[in-house]
């Protein structure tokens, strides 16, 4: 087991970069610089008495002689044959079958996740203003001390053990890093502020309250498990804390699911309404938002953008509190005819789709860049698995876009297919708020060439992706087949206004060559179709194709619309 110790990782955070490295002196002798502390050890919670320790390099060095006593160990030091000899009496006997690793790797795993689960705790208390107490840190000053090293041997029930840092002497006797033992004596250490606790794992040390180390496995293979769903539980709350931003509680059933809702999601702006849940197959979901007629006038003071934010506020906390599987579909129902309703919603690949049947609403609305951008980062912020951030501003009528992916990724390797997507996706997802508005677009990412885009009337240009176009082209259509025949063929691609493309085709052959006959005239007129229907399927163009030889002769004409 080659698992270092984790409860020191913040110590090694903090010290590594002020202590200096060793400073070697004559023979076996060394001076180091070392943080004493006034460190207490204990075992199984019990003290014992030892000689001081000290943290050097990162890690807690303690002197053997003590520890083994506290261990119930044999110990032996002989200083000319620099050699120790452990005796664990039987205790470290143990096989491929045996259960102490088993309980003393539950040891460290549950350590570990205490720990995260006490930071977990900590920042969420902070974030919610409640008072809590800086974790415990280690007090101490900074000796400078002579130490001996190297060639001293560690001997275990008789067996020559490697240890990951070599022993040191100090003071007439061995120290060693606790680290280095912790794996080698099944033990596992706990620093809180001054004070170590080492756990003996019920094996070189009994562990109160168990029998044997097959009742110890047990319990804390169980515990471990509650520990993963206490871990769980904090980081659903803290994400839905901080980043959700709607308040927690923790739902096991539909019915919680629904008096969650009803209780903070009871109010459109000021309009109160009822909300039913019912769940489906699948995880899916269906809601009833009713509201009564006395309250027709705050109704209709809200606008699209209200009620769609509302929906989709909804949508987040059944995700985040019930089921992250789980799709929606609901009305909003006309309180005076309930058989119809102002608004419907549906789930369509993680998207929400609204209609506004009859609803009342006004639905002209000025453009908000800010909702805008808040809009794009919920419903675009991971496409792809990749992440982006989105900022946007008016300028005249138009909206300028400025898109920045989280990592070069998208820009190096993404094929021009999924970008142009991503970019149909923006405009579908603002076009459902503000159908006429233009595009203006950027997307940048640091030491790369940025991407610039419109996006008009539903229809995407960008220059820099027509030539990745071009690139494509070239890269799958680059060469045309029929029988022996091969031709070379590369592509150039021109808009002339917003609906319309020249798509220039240079092929490296002479038709006046023997070769060129009806049947290769053929082929090539079902090639450059399906060049066509590429063009089309990526910009939604009506594209007039030329085809030249290498003579500029025009072997090939055509004009598709989509």
């Amino acid at each position: 087991m080659k698992n270092r110790f984790i409860i020191f990782t913040l110590i090694i955070l903090i010290l590594l970069p002020s202590l200096p490295r060793p400073s070697h002196g004559k023979g076996q002798v060394m001076e180091i610089d070392a943080l004493f502390g006034d460190f207490k050890l204990q075992v199984e919670g019990k003290y014992f008495p030892h000689k001081e320790t000290f943290i050097y390099d990162g890690e807690l060095w303690v002197p053997m002689k003590e520890i083994a006593k506290a261990l119930d160990m044999g110990y032996a030091f002989d200083p000319n044959k620099r050699s120790l000899k452990l005796n664990s009496h039987g205790k470290l006997n143990i096989d491929d079958i045996s259960k102490e690793p088993v309980a003393y790797q539950r040891g460290y795993e549950i350590q570990a996740k205490e720990k995260n689960i006490a930071e977990l705790d900590r920042q969420i208390r902070t974030f919610e203003g409640r008072w809590t107490s800086n974790p415990s840190e280690v007090e101490g000053v900074i000796r400078n001390i002579k130490v001996g090293f190297s060639d001293i041997d560690v001997l275990l029930d008789g067996k020559k053990i490697s240890l990951d840092r070599d022993p040191l002497l100090y003071k007439d006797d061995v120290y060693i890093s606790l680290v280095a033992l912790s794996p080698i004596l099944y033990i596992t250490p706990d620093l809180e502020g001054n004070i170590v606790n080492i756990d003996g794992n019920g094996i070189l040390a009994k562990k109160p309250g168990f029998n044997n180390v097959a009742n110890l496995t047990n319990f804390r293979d169980s515990l471990s498990l509650r520990r993963d769903r206490e871990l769980a539980e904090l980081e659903k709350k803290k994400k839905i804390l901080m980043d959700v931003k709607i308040p927690y509680e923790e739902v096991d059933s539909i019915g919680d699911m629904e008096r969650y809702l009803n209780r903070h999601l009871g109010y459109i702006g000021k309009l109160p309404v009822d909300i039913g849940l019912r769940s489906g197959g699948g995880s899916w979901y269906y809601l009833d938002i009713e509201f009564g007629t006395r309250n027709i006038s705050r109704w209709r003071n809200l606008t699209r953008r209200d009620v769609e934010a509302y929906v989709w506020d909804i949508f987040v906390a059944i995700t985040s509190l019930y089921d992250e599987e789980a799709k929606i579909q609901g009305q909003i129902i006309n309180p005076y005819r309930s058989r119809y309703n102002y608004v419907e919603f549906d789930t369509r690949i993680r998207n929400i789709v609204f209609k506004f049947i009859d609803s009342k609403l006004d639905m002209t609305e000025k453009v908000d860049p800010q909702f805008i951008t808040d809009l794009l980062e919920k419903r675009l912020g991971r496409y792809y698995k990749e992440y982006f951030d989105f900022t946007a501003r008016i300028s005249g009528y138009d909206l300028e876009l400025i898109i920045y992916p989280d990592s070069r990724y998208f820009m190096d390797r993404w094929n021009v297919h999924n970008k142009l997507s991503f970019l149909k996706e923006i405009d579908y997802i603002i076009k459902e708020y503000y159908p006429g508005l233009r595009i203006n677009g950027v997307i940048e990412y640091p030491g790369k060439d940025s991407i610039q885009f419109l996006i008009d009337d539903g229809k995407v240009r960008s220059p820099d992706l027509e030539r990745e176009t071009e690139e494509f082209l070239n890269d799958r259509y680059g060469l045309f087949k029929s029988g022996t025949l091969r031709i070379p063929m590369e592509y150039k691609l021109h808009p002339t206004n917003l609906d319309d493309y020249k798509l220039l085709v240079y092929m490296d052959f002479d038709i006046n060559d023997d070769r060129w006959n009806k049947t290769v005239e053929g082929a090539l007129e079902a090639f450059l179709q399906d060049v066509i229907s590429e063009v089309i399927g990526l910009w939604d163009m009506n594209i007039f194709l030329q085809a030249y030889d290498k003579n500029q002769y025009i072997v090939k004409e055509v004009i598709k619309t989509p």
